[in-house]
């Protein structure tokens, strides 16, 4: 049975997806621009956990009922979806994009987080664009993560040589991007912005990469943990 989420306790997935849902709800809930949650229980248990925010899907699954799932995915559309590649592999989804999921666990530094501004932050993030950052457009990018770092849903780092910025929750994070110009690159200096990143946010941490990237985390104290996809709307669906 499918059903709104109403604030009860959710289990903890240790996912990309789930951390993705939870940073969400940290950042949002009880604003207009909270994401629409629905949870999955078979058998009484919550086994999938599906958020939607605008046109973007995560989904969660533990043994889910993947052909409930599949109906109602149907039914409330969707523009792109991000998901664990088994969940796609259960729901029957192509996927056009599929990245290496890291984790570790990080202490929180204490250091207070820095004022930084969106301008400065999103022109220094488009320095990683060679890479594995995908940004989109300021006028989406801006409301978005102003209301995060003023509600204590994300973290920022700043510095003339690069940025890095990551969402967070009460338990954990995901790391969003991390860019150095190209002039300062090889230096360890991206090593330097993750550790402060992941200082600010603490917990359990996620990143997903292009497996190429994946060496980056690795020397920074990362291990791989899974793989993750992302599916587009209704013509890339295989049934």
């Amino acid at each position: 049975m499918i059903s709104l989420y109403k604030g009860e306790e959710l289990p903890s997935f240790s996912s990309a997806s789930f951390m993705q849902t939870a940073c969400l709800i940290s950042a949002f809930e009880g604003s207009p621009l909270a994401a629409d949650i629905w949870l999955q229980r078979v058998c009484g248990r919550i086994c999938a956990v599906i958020s939607r925010q605008g046109g973007r899907l995560n989904i969660t699954a533990e043994n889910p009922d993947f052909a409930e799932l599949r109906d109602f995915i149907n039914v409330i559309g969707f523009a792109e979806m991000f998901c664990e590649k088994s969940v796609a592999e259960g729901l029957d989804f192509k996927a056009f994009g599929e990245f290496t999921v890291l984790k570790a666990a990080f202490s929180k530094s204490g250091q207070p987080q820095k004022d930084i501004s969106l301008s400065s932050l999103y022109s220094a993030l488009k320095w990683g664009e060679d890479g594995d950052i995908e940004l989109p457009s300021f006028e989406i990018f801006a409301p978005d993560t102003s209301h995060r770092l003023r509600h204590g849903g994300a973290a920022a780092v700043l510095e003339e040589y690069g940025a890095a910025l990551g969402f967070k929750c009460s338990f954990g994070g995901i790391i969003n991007g991390i860019s150095v110009k190209k002039e300062h690159r090889g230096l360890g200096l991206g090593g330097k912005l993750l550790k402060e990143l992941c200082g600010l946010i603490g917990g359990e941490i996620f990143v997903c990469t292009s497996k190429g990237g994946a060496d980056f985390y690795i020397k920074n104290g990362f291990n791989k943990c899974d793989a993750a996809v992302m599916v587009r709307g209704q013509d890339e669906r295989i049934f």
